[in-house]
């Protein structure tokens, strides 16, 4: 996980894939997940709205994509 800033602009690394995120403070989470078979370093893919969850590991998850660990939120 890279953090821009804590909170608000993050990017998690997945071996070559880098799957961005965006929070104006509004409630409202974006992720732009990079189409695979796109090269490294292409973003592709637009911005959606995701939904954010807890399960049980714990894990943080958006839509389907989920990480654990130490996950700086604020």
């Amino acid at each position: 996980m890279e953090v821009e800033q804590v909170g608000a602009s993050w990017t998690l690394v997945v071996g070559k894939r880098r799957i961005g995120f965006r929070h104006d403070g509004s409630g409202v989470v974006r992720m732009q997940n990079p189409q695979p078979g796109l090269q490294s370093g292409s973003t592709g893919g637009g911005w959606i709205p995701v939904e954010t969850s807890w399960i049980a590991g714990p894990a943080l998850c958006w839509n389907s994509v989920c990480a654990q660990g130490d996950i700086p939120l604020d």
